[in-house]
């Protein structure tokens, strides 16, 4: 009886006890240091199994998913991972020392794929160090030039 008191006490102290840290799924990816901005708005859906993700490192690499991919083979791999879901959305999650050709070669891709809508992942400004948050970033419309 006393160690389920002490479980008991130890998950609630930790948090694993809070049914509010169990909501937000966490998807396996590639870290960066992403940039910290403060007007982001909340973009839950990015965290979710099934969302496109690209990620940029500071070195120049990119992944889709936790995949390494060249920006030639990401249109096709990006158009292959679509069909099948509702959004038509692909995020981005960039490193703030990426190389700024590199951000552009990848938006282009992602527009050759025929998405429009992007989800410009940023780093959260919290007051809350060490609390689970959905991540936050800018959408984006990519349009063609007339």
């Amino acid at each position: 009886m006393k160690l389920l008191l002490v479980v008991c006490l130890i998950a609630t102290l930790t948090g694993l006890g809070d049914a509010q840290s169990a909501e937000i799924p966490l998807q396996r990816g590639i870290t960066v240091d992403q940039p910290i901005i403060h007007n982001a708005g909340a973009m839950p859906e990015a965290d979710k199994e099934d969302a496109v993700m690209v990620t940029l490192t500071k070195e120049g690499n990119v992944y889709l998913g936790i995949n390494q991919i060249s920006i030639a083979a990401l249109s096709g791999e990006i158009k292959n991972a679509l069909p099948e879901r509702n959004a038509q959305i692909v995020y981005i999650k960039a490193d703030a020392h990426a190389p700024y050709s590199i951000v552009v070669r990848v938006m282009d891709s992602v527009r050759s794929a025929g998405i429009r809508r992007v989800g410009l992942l940023t780093a959260i400004d919290s007051e809350k160090p060490g609390k689970l948050m959905a991540p936050k970033g800018l959408e984006m419309l990519i349009v063609s030039p007339q």
